[in-house]
């Protein structure tokens, strides 16, 4: 892979004059402050890196309803697979609380200004039309966490846990099927090892199935019809690092995916060629970009969210997003806010690859309100035993990008401390809009909590 450096002027980055904050930021002067960046454009970076390299079809895959019924997919050989799997080298930066704020005074700004104690109702109760119960695995290593993923398409719903099984359901909730994910991969000599992400493609109406496995390779499987057991285009690309944490999205041109492979202080995106995928050639082009992360936060691992395009009509951009929290204590901006990456992907010529970088404003939010005792990922307090992980400091997967004609929207969710320092979690919504003639910028947030002191956490 040849490493590709750009030189473009950055000038994204904002200070205020009088470095000296007070502690607790007072509302008047965080929407004065937040009024003056709104308007802000976006700002070409130069902090990025570019590299190339390409997705590679394994094959075309017999239709999955034909090897359910082969003995490769029988109970024996899954349970013969994960006995012999190995542990992923996953979870970089993550065993460790470096606590290493570089602004640790503006950690606690008051309680949270925009939380909803009291719940909202629009003249009654909103219930699920569907209610599907859902995967289980009891196994070994694999099974836990289950890290559950699912898509919603024209006639289906696919689920998928660790490690891996797929569950097909009906529209009614009625589970059709379920099979191995590695029913995919095993006809290429390829196994896998989990963090399985599936996507829906609605313009397209095709299934988007995939999984890390080792040492450093990803597996992309792109069905051929809206059938999800039907034939797969499968493919695999190898990555310099372990690629953990991976989260994926589709934009008109691309299928792209986030990792966390170097820490904290390097964010990295892979875009690839869609059409090729969709198309089933006989390698994808891909472009690795990395962009600069943040090395002040609490837990030190950091991942840029990539945002999903949903619905028919098509974003007036074409240009991918991604989307990272940006606390004021890791001391980068004065002010909390998220940051919007838009990338201008030149697949012709790397050199060309442009990045452009969007602070906005949010209102105060701790990224870390964790407060549980014991090792790694221990966050939040759960009777009887070490800490829960609530995967502070990041945006939780995925965002929802739609285009209404008039308006474009961003909808996304992370955790929070509703107190002021109390580590008490909840999960914090926003809504970025975008028109004709502005930029994206907040046009409505507020945090879910109630008075109970009860934590709330990991929405979707």
């Amino acid at each position: 892979m040849t490493e590709l450096n750009t030189n473009y002027s950055y000038t994204s980055k904002f200070y205020l004059k009088n470095e000296k904050m007070n502690r607790i930021l007072s509302i008047a002067f965080f929407m004065l402050f937040a009024g003056i960046l709104i308007g802000q454009k976006a700002q070409k970076i130069d902090n990025f890196s570019v590299s190339e390299t390409k997705a590679i079809l394994l094959g075309k895959t017999e239709k999955v309803s034909d090897l359910i019924a082969k003995k490769s997919t029988t109970k024996e050989k899954k349970a013969k697979f994960k006995k012999d799997r190995k542990r992923p080298h996953n979870f970089r930066n993550r065993h460790e609380n470096p606590r290493v704020l570089l602004k640790p005074e503006l950690e606690h700004q008051g309680p949270d200004p925009v939380a909803q104690p009291v719940l909202r109702s629009s003249g009654g109760e909103i219930e699920p039309k569907v209610n599907i119960d859902g995967l289980f695995n009891a196994g070994t290593f694999g099974g836990s966490p289950h890290d559950p993923t699912g898509a919603v398409g024209k006639d289906f719903y696919l689920q998928a846990i660790n490690a891996t099984d797929v569950g097909v359901y009906d529209k009614t909730g009625a589970k059709v099927s379920e099979f191995s994910m590695n029913t995919l991969w095993t006809q290429f000599g390829v196994s896998s090892e989990g963090d399985p992400i599936i996507l829906y493609d609605q313009e397209a109406e095709r299934w988007v199935l995939t999984e890390f496995t080792d040492p450093a390779n990803l597996l992309v499987a792109v069905s051929e019809t809206t059938d999800p057991l039907g034939s797969y285009n499968a493919y695999n690309f190898s990555t310099p690092n372990f690629p953990d944490y991976p989260k994926y999205a589709i934009y008109p041109d691309y299928i792209f995916v986030t990792t966390n492979e170097e820490g904290a202080g390097n964010l990295h995106q892979y875009f690839i060629d869609r059409h090729a995928m969709l198309a089933g050639e006989s390698e994808a082009r891909i472009q690795r970009v990395r962009i600069d992360g943040f090395s002040g936060t609490e837990q030190g691992f950091v991942t840029s969210t990539p945002v999903n395009w949903e619905g028919l009509e098509r974003p007036s951009d074409p240009n991918p997003l991604v989307l990272t929290l940006n606390d004021s204590s890791w001391g980068e901006s004065p002010v909390d806010a998220v940051d919007v990456h838009r990338f201008n992907i030149n697949f012709d010529n790397a050199s060309l690859t442009t990045v452009e970088k969007i602070v906005i404003p949010t209102a105060p939010y701790d990224a870390f309100p964790c407060n549980a005792p014991g090792f790694g990922f221990a966050c939040v307090e759960q009777l009887g035993g070490d800490g829960l992980d609530g995967v502070p400091e990041v945006i939780y997967n995925v965002p929802h990008y739609r285009n209404f004609g008039t308006h474009e929207s961003i909808v996304y969710c992370f955790m929070t401390d509703v107190s002021n320092g109390e580590d008490v979690a909840g999960v914090r919504w926003t809504e970025l809009r975008k028109t004709a003639d502005t930029e994206w910028s907040v046009y409505q947030e507020g945090t879910y909590t109630q008075d109970d002191g009860i934590e709330r956490y990991m929405a979707s």
